[in-house]
């Protein structure tokens, strides 16, 4: 039976020699497509790399597009260099926290009030390093950074000026300057750049806000009253105006109706008329009227007749008279 079992292949030094480097030609067949593409690092289009080798920062930063690392002792962590925004506001549906977020300040007159604030800001490219050895992440910059300094900036700020100010945008100009002056300082030390803060909304204490409603009602009403007052003074002007005016017409017209006007008014009105009074006499009553027919003839009515009669008697009386 034993002598049916075939003797096992001997091994020698030169077949094993050839078999290792068999296996690792395979080997490396194997590993180096693999190897490669762990070399290979892009880097999108709004993001930074920031190269680390054996787990520390190089100092060296990768800028959108190819690049290749050591995958063995090297590795990257991107950085989004995109413009971000930080909002904190007392409004539900805005900001990175639920619920009332705004920031409650203290007025110069110890008045509170809820500041509503926006702080843009992007990570400086070539600031890269510095921001990831501080903060790692913008959330963590955020929290640590830009939340408790926004914070401290504007209850500072706030407590110089008065509430009457402090809503105006005279007030929300100051406290937005002061936070940029401070902040901008505070982000160029963290590897980040400070493009904006806004004062988004100032929240006034319900009884202030009353206050300054009513004394808007008030002086709106007064400014109402003032207005009135002004039509009536200009009505009653006008209406001064007007009856001067005609005072003076009236006195120029007087001043004008001498003889000679009130003659050269009646001769014009001749050739207005077919009827003409003609007044006679230290009286001025009207000794007979002449009617002008429409064809311009002139003729003579009863009163003109008796008129002349009367006349013609007492001419002849007169001269039996003198004859006498």
């Amino acid at each position: 039976m034993s002598a049916d079992i075939p003797d096992p292949p001997s091994v020698t030094p030169r077949s094993l020699t050839r078999i290792v480097l068999i296996a690792g030609i395979a080997l490396l067949l194997v590993a180096a497509p693999v190897a490669g593409l762990l070399a290979w690092e892009p880097v999108e289009e709004g993001n930074v790399k920031v190269v680390k080798k054996w787990g520390a920062t190089t100092g060296t930063v990768f800028d959108p597009g190819a690049h290749l690392v050591n995958p063995v002792s090297q590795s990257t962590v991107s950085l989004s260099v995109r413009p971000q925004s930080y909002t904190m506001s007392s409004s539900t549906s805005e900001g990175e926290r639920q619920g009332d977020d705004a920031i409650t300040v203290l007025t110069q007159d110890g008045l509170r009030t809820d500041i509503d604030v926006t702080v843009r800001y992007r990570v400086d490219a070539a600031q890269a390093v510095k921001f990831y050895q501080n903060y790692r992440t913008v959330e963590s910059a955020e929290e640590r950074l830009i939340r408790p300094s926004i914070r401290s900036v504007l209850r500072t700020e706030a407590g110089r000026l008065p509430v009457t100010v402090i809503y105006t945008g005279e007030g929300q100009t100051q406290l937005k300057a002061a936070a940029e002056r401070e902040l901008g300082a505070e982000f160029e030390e963290a590897g980040l750049i400070l493009e904006a803060v806004q004062i988004r909304n100032v929240e006034l204490p319900a009884e202030y806000a009353q206050a300054v409603e009513q004394k808007e009602i008030t002086e709106q009403r007064r400014q109402q009253k003032q207005d009135e007052l002004a039509v009536e003074e200009l009505e009653a002007e006008r209406k001064r105006i007007e009856a001067q005016g005609e005072a003076d017409a009236n006195r120029i017209v007087s001043e004008s109706l001498s003889d000679e006007v009130l003659a050269q008014k009646y001769i014009e009105k001749l050739d207005e008329t077919d009827t003409v009074y003609i007044p006679v006499g230290g009286d001025g009553y009207p000794q007979f009227v002449r009617s002008l027919d429409s064809d311009g003839s002139a003729s003579t009515s009863s009163s003109s007749s008796s008129s002349s009669s009367s006349t013609e008697s007492a001419n002849r009386s007169q001269t039996t008279t003198s004859s006498a």
